[in-house]
């Protein structure tokens, strides 16, 4: 009997970020908070959140290690999130935000434990395995400490030489070098585009024009670039789309990216038409950026504001 497929998605430098609320926050000075909020943290585990909220299948994989990684398990277990993660020497780190009352957000984010060369082969091992349930693989993140963008590279190649769509979300070198390996999508926004080219974009035009030259230059299927309230311009097999942005109080924009790329990979993996999929993706960011909690989406509050999201075919 064949195997269901689900969506995979792969954090190697997760993290348990810790918020603290408070009324305002000065240095040299001590400040009294409630229970802080603890989650399982990192840009796949927000996607994977975001998936199961949609409904669907996922397993999330990666490397975890000591009391920290333990307690991420257990929250992914929790929310019916299959983990698969390899079981690593280090502790995975911790990030701590501190939030005021005035929108102010002060982070303390760790590097994280370096990678074992041992650890990086057992988990290239168990990936084949991975890969067979597998009908779209999300690699979300930047990489951890011993760890090279080679790794990426690899994942991508086992990945879509079997047919299993790979969306990439990442930025800097790592993504620069990962383009060669020729993933199904990447969503960089205006700021890591213009890395990735070491050039800078002034307007629309330059954003359309680097969109057609990124796609065509690596043969990738379907180039998202981000651009805030701007909305998303959007290469996909050499036609192009324009996706408008709902509006929505904004709580907290952190995760709306991931929730986004999470809208991609359901919409991919239900076989929707791009529109739809990007209309879905569009509103899986604007539901998370409405929410308190990140990477969390409500699905009612979703589907109604599909309906505020223009996609036009321009080109």
């Amino acid at each position: 009997m064949e195997k269901l497929k689900k969506i995979v998605t792969i954090t190697l430098n997760p993290a348990i970020d810790t918020m603290y609320k408070m009324a305002s926050f000065e240095l040299n000075k001590g400040h009294r908070v409630e229970t802080p909020i603890r989650t399982a943290g990192g840009k796949g585990l927000n996607v994977a959140r975001v998936v199961r909220c949609l409904n669907e299948d996922v397993l999330a994989t990666g490397f975890v290690g000591g009391t920290n990684g333990e307690f991420i398990r257990n929250e992914i277990r929790k929310m019916g999130i299959e983990d698969s993660f390899v079981i690593i020497e280090g502790e995975t780190r911790v990030c701590l935000a501190f939030n005021d009352d005035k929108g102010n957000q002060t982070e303390l984010m760790e590097y994280g434990p370096t990678i074992l060369e041992s650890e990086q082969k057992r988990f290239l091992n168990e990936l084949p395995k991975i890969l067979e349930v597998a009908s779209i693989l999300v690699i979300s993140g930047s990489l951890p400490r011993g760890v090279t963008p080679e790794l990426y590279k690899v994942m991508i190649e086992k990945a879509m030489n079997i047919g299993v769509k790979v969306l990439l979300d990442t930025s800097g070198t790592t993504l620069k070098e990962s383009l060669y390996a020729q993933p199904f999508m990447i969503k960089p926004n205006r700021n890591e585009l213009e890395q990735l080219l070491g050039t800078p974009i002034k307007n629309d035009e330059q954003i359309w024009s680097a969109v057609k030259n990124v796609s065509g230059q690596y043969g990738i299927p379907l180039v998202i670039v981000s651009d805030g309230a701007n909305g998303c311009f959007v290469s996909y097999y050499g036609k192009l789309y324009k996706v408008s942005s709902a509006k929505v109080p904004v709580v907290n924009p952190v995760g709306s990216g991931d929730s986004f790329v999470a809208g991609i990979s359901v919409g991919l993996h239900r076989s929707f038409p791009i529109e739809e999929t990007l209309a879905l993706a569009s509103a899986c960011g604007a539901a998370n950026a409405s929410e308190f909690m990140t990477g969390l989406v409500n699905p009612v509050k979703v589907a109604a504001l599909m309906k505020q999201i223009k996609v036009q075919c321009v080109g």
